[in-house]
């Protein structure tokens, strides 16, 4: 999705991944209404439906690779091992390391196998490039590719 800065693309994947309601109108999921649903309803759906990636990681400092990503597979229905999730993004090397020993597009690829480890029916990215150089953002997209290749070979 592209459009200007300030245009409603975060605000639209907000809405589409159950974080925020529309102010009018129907988001539907597989015939599961998003727009009338209460809060308990949407975090269902967040935690069986969605993988979210956002810009800015969002992992917690004094985790390690793995537990950052265990953090979702101990809410998840059908989850993968954390182990497989960071196998999925090449980074089985990087398992206990902290946020802050990782380098380049290493915490974005955390932050990839946690949204993946839940095994999501879809995963919504929000600029998850735009915090990367170019050629460290050119290996993430590679990555977000591979995943959604494998992930639907593994679902």
């Amino acid at each position: 999705m592209l459009g200007p800065s300030g245009s409603g693309k975060s605000t639209l994947l907000n809405i589409l991944g159950g974080l925020d309601v529309p102010s009018f109108g129907q988001v539907k999921f597989y015939n599961r209404d998003l727009s009338s649903g209460d809060d308990r309803a949407l975090t269902r759906f967040r935690r069986e439906c969605v993988g979210f990636v956002f810009q800015f990681y969002n992992l917690i400092p004094s985790l390690t690779a793995q537990e950052n990503v265990a953090l979702v597979t101990e809410i998840a229905p059908r989850p993968m091992r954390p182990r497989e999730a960071l196998g999925l993004v090449g980074l089985t090397h990087r398992l206990n390391h902290f946020p802050a020993q990782l380098s380049g597009g290493e915490p974005q690829r955390v932050a990839i196998a946690r949204a993946i480890a839940k095994r999501p029916q879809v995963l919504l990215c929000d600029e998850p490039t735009g915090a990367l150089d170019f050629q460290t953002g050119k290996l993430v997209l590679n990555v977000l590719e591979r995943v959604n290749q494998e992930l639907e070979l593994l679902l």
